[in-house]
């Protein structure tokens, strides 16, 4: 884990910081704990999960950057917006601080050069970046991106508490929000409830296992002669992400190989694999950009273009009659889900 970061004080609500306008971070990780309480998570694990009751929540939904600070101290500072007791005013002088980062106070949305800038549009830059742009079209781009972050990040965790926060990496360790359990062993008690470990898998694969802390936590939630007679395999484009899978999935006691590969165009064999898990990566798959005029006409400006085109037909999906300058179609996804089908074994094809 990473140090505790310095704490900050909160911020002063008077004068012109009345005036700031107050955006919520986008992307929290919400928990519907009790009918009048709700717990949420920022992006970066270090931060304190934060207990709101329904005032606090009406709160939070009203950060929309239209609503000024002071409008909000007028509105909720003297409510009650969490179980804690603490009223609004004490929440909105403590979301805006690093400490909590759970809003953004200002005369314009967060802005700034992807690597400096506020989370919101860090990312909106990282997720647009990969949408279709030129030179953002295949794998290339998404092992070139990790490799940066991990030789510029003074340890492997830091990547995703900032750039690629998943619900597995948020929870990979125990957590009250999940009854005590990480979210692997939590996984892996709903995969056994749901019959997919009687009889147990010849073949888990694990596609994209970022860091390997579920490979790990999943293996801790089985006795060893449970894991006995399975392989593990772990696939991913990122080489230095696959190193780590493998450690921590030989450290959670199971038999593991690796395989550097694109998901998109698996390496395995027809029917080899009883059970997979593709957690929270399928928007990294390989996206492409359509003119107008290529929807219209049914015919790539290059192959990628027209394979894409190709499956729009096969499947039938309706276009516009009109359709816009462009569209970004995510052909990735599609061509893992018809990889996939036919890697699966029987047993997986006959599970409810």
């Amino acid at each position: 884990m990473k140090p505790a970061a310095a704490i900050h004080p909160p911020r002063s609500l008077a004068g012109e910081a009345l005036n700031l306008l107050a955006w919520h971070m986008p992307d929290l990780v919400a928990y519907h704990h009790h009918p009048d309480e709700w717990w949420f998570a920022p992006l970066d694990d270090n931060l304190p999960l934060l207990r709101l009751n329904r005032t606090g929540l009406d709160m939070l939904k009203a950060m929309n950057g239209h609503t000024t600070v002071g409008t909000l101290v007028d509105h909720y500072g003297t409510k009650i917006c969490g179980p804690d007791g603490q009223p609004g005013s004490w929440h909105l002088e403590r979301w805006a601080t690093p400490n909590y980062s759970l809003c953004y106070f200002g005369t314009d949305p967060p802005g700034g050069h992807r690597h400096k800038a506020k989370w919101d549009i860090l990312l909106q830059q990282v997720r647009e970046g990969w949408s279709g742009q030129e030179g953002f079209e295949g794998e290339e781009h998404l092992e070139e991106f990790h490799h940066h972050e991990l030789a510029h990040s003074e340890e492997d965790d830091r990547h995703f508490d900032l750039i690629e926060t998943t619900v597995s990496h948020l929870f990979r360790e125990p957590s009250d929000a999940l009854s005590g359990l990480t979210y692997g062993r939590l996984l892996m008690r709903q995969l056994r409830r749901l019959g997919w470990f009687n009889p147990k898998p010849k073949v888990l694969l694990e596609i994209g296992g970022g860091l390997g802390y579920l490979a790990q936590e999943l293996g801790k939630d089985l006795l060893p002669f449970e894991k006995q007679g399975i392989t593990y395999v772990s696939i991913d484009i990122t080489h230095p992400f696959l190193t780590l899978q493998v450690t921590r999935a030989k450290a959670g006691g199971w038999q593991v190989s690796g395989t550097r590969a694109n998901a998109e165009s698996l390496p395995l064999a027809d029917q080899s694999v009883d059970l997979v898990i593709d957690n929270e990566n399928m928007a990294d798959m390989t996206p492409v950009q359509l003119s107008r005029k290529e929807l219209s006409s049914g015919v790539g400006d290059t192959g990628q273009h027209q394979e894409a085109l190709d499956w729009i037909r096969r499947l039938r999906l309706p276009i516009e009659h009109d359709p816009p300058e462009s569209v970004i179609f995510n052909l990735g996804p599609i061509r893992f889900g018809a990889a996939i089908t036919t890697r699966l074994s029987q047993r997986i094809r006959q599970q409810p």
